[in-house]
C-alpha cells in the first residue's frame, strides 16, 4: 500500500482559510489509492476557529501531537499590576520579532513526530502552511529519514508576506525561508504570481517550484428567485488586508439589492435598511447563507501578490462571483482568472460597485459552472505527481 504522511500546525478541525485548503486536499487522496497518516495538533475546542463538524474521510488516520491548551491568552491573569505590565511589554516584544506565531510551540515535538515518521515505510511527506512551523517539523524530518520525498506547499511566502507586521530585516526573513525551501523536493504555491516572484527570489531552488492552484469542492446550489438580488461577503476583511469600505458604501447606496457582510475585521460596519453586518460564523450557518445568495462577493488583498482563496473555492459553485480588483497585482490576477470566463472583475472603487450592481439589475446574472482544473481531486494529484521519476 502506498503511504504519505502530512505534517500540520494547526489542528485538522479549524475552518482557517488555510485549513481549508489543506483539508481539501488530504481528503482526495485516499480516492487516489493512498493510505494517509496526518499529523495534527489537539485542538482548543474553545478556540474560534474550531468546529467539531469539519468533514474528514474516515480513512485518514489522525495522529495528534501537543496538548489542548487555552489560545488568546498570551499574558496570565493574576499578579500586582508591575508585574502584568512587564508580562505585556515582553508579550509586545516578542511579537515584534515572532515570525512564526503561536504553533511555534510545537517545534517541540519534531522528535516525537520524527520517530513516528520513521518507524513506517512513508514514500511521500507533504507539509502544509500557514503556519510555517509545519515547514520546520517536517523538514526536521527530512533531514533524519531522508528517503522521503518531501512536498511544501505555501499560502503565504515569508519574506514577502503582505500580512507580516515584524521588525525583522528581509535579510534575515529570506535566510529563513531558504533554509526551509531547501529541505523540500517539490515546493507549490498557490498564486501563479507568487510562483514566479519566488523564482527569482530564490533561484537555487526555483527548479522544484510549481504552481499549484488552491482547491475547490462542487457545490451546485438551488437556483432561487428573490424579489431583490441577493449579494453577499462572508469572510475577514482587516482593513490591513482588505478595503471593504467602497463595497459598504456601494451596498447602502443600492437600495434594489440585499447584502450581507459576514466575518471578523478591525472595521466596524453599520446594519441598515438593505445591508446586514454580522460577525463571524460557524462554518454550518455560513453554508446555510452561501447557499441563499444570488452572487458570491470576493475582494483582493490591497497589496502583495497573493490571491485569497474564495476566487478558488467559489468557482466550485453555480454561483456568480464579483471580484473586486484592488492591490498593485491586482491586474495582473484578473488577467489570470480572466480565461475561465468565470468571474466579474471591477475595480474595488465605489461609483465602479455601483455600475456593476446597476449592470445586474439591467442584464441579469450569468450563468456559471464549476471550473474543473480547480477541483480538490486534480490538485491533489498535481501535488504529488512527480513523485515515481523523481522519489529520492
Amino acid at each position: 500500500m502506498k503511504k504519505i504522511v502530512v505534517i500540520l500546525a494547526q489542528p485538522v478541525e479549524y475552518n482557517t482559510s488555510s485549513m481549508i485548503r489543506c483539508r481539501s486536499i488530504i481528503n482526495e487522496l485516499p480516492s487516489l489509492g493512498w493510505e494517509v497518516t496526518c499529523f495534527s495538533p489537539c485542538p482548543d475546542k474553545s478556540n474560534m476557529y474550531f468546529d467539531q463538524n469539519v468533514i474528514i474521510e474516515p480513512q485518514i488516520h489522525i495522529e495528534r501531537y501537543g496538548t489542548c491548551v487555552q489560545q488568546g491568552k498570551p499574558i496570565a491573569e493574576g499578579g500586582n499590576s508591575v508585574k502584568k505590565k512587564i508580562r505585556r511589554g515582553l508579550y509586545y516584544l516578542f511579537k515584534k520579532v515572532d515570525l512564526f506565531g503561536s504553533s511555534i510551540r510545537y517545534v517541540k515535538y519534531r522528535k516525537h513526530i520524527c520517530r513516528k515518521i520513521s518507524g513506517q515505510d512513508y514514500q511521500i511527506m507533504l507539509s502544509f502552511s500557514h503556519p510555517l512551523t509545519s515547514h520546520v517539523l517536517a523538514g526536521y524530518c527530512k533531514k533524519r529519514t531522508g528517503r522521503l520525498y518531501y512536498v511544501q506547499q505555501w499560502g503565504d511566502p515569508l519574506t514577502e508576506d503582505m500580512t507580516d507586521h515584524t521588525i525583522v530585516p528581509k535579510f534575515i526573513k529570506r535566510f529563513i525561508e531558504g533554509k526551509l525551501l531547501k529541505n523540500a523536493d517539490k515546493i507549490c504555491y498557490v498564486s501563479p504570481l507568487t510562483y514566479e516572484r519566488q523564482k527569482m527570489l530564490f533561484q537555487k531552488v526555483s527548479h522544484k517550484m510549481q504552481f499549484t492552484p488552491t482547491p475547490c469542492e462542487k457545490d451546485e446550489y438551488p437556483l432561487y428567485s428573490h424579489e431583490k438580488l441577493a449579494i453577499g461577503y462572508l469572510g475577514s476583511y482587516n482593513l490591513s488586508a482588505r478595503n471593504i469600505r467602497p463595497f459598504y458604501r456601494a451596498a447602502c447606496r443600492s437600495k434594489d439589492f440585499s447584502f450581507v457582510i459576514i466575518g471578523d475585521s478591525d472595521v466596524r460596519l453599520e446594519s441598515t435598511e438593505n445591508v446586514k453586518v454580522i460577525q463571524r460564523l460557524p462554518q454550518k450557518e455560513l453554508a446555510e447563507y452561501m447557499e441563499s445568495l444570488d452572487i458570491l462577493v470576493c475582494l483582493m488583498n490591497s497589496k502583495g501578490s497573493q490571491i485569497p482563496g474564495k476566487l478558488y473555492h467559489y468557482a466550485g459553485t453555480n454561483r456568480e462571483i464579483l471580484v473586486l480588483r484592488d492591490g498593485e497585482c491586482g491586474e495582473q490576477i484578473e488577467s489570470f482568472f480572466k480565461k475561465y470566463d468565470r468571474y466579474t472583475f471591477v475595480e474595488n472603487d465605489e461609483e465602479k460597485i455601483v455600475e456593476a450592481l446597476e449592470n445586474y439589475a439591467l442584464n441579469g446574472i450569468p450563468k456559471r459552472c464549476c471550473v474543473e482544473e480547480f477541483c480538490a481531486k486534480n490538485i491533489a494529484e498535481k501535488l504529488i505527481d512527480g513523485y515515481e521519476s523523481d522519489k529520492v
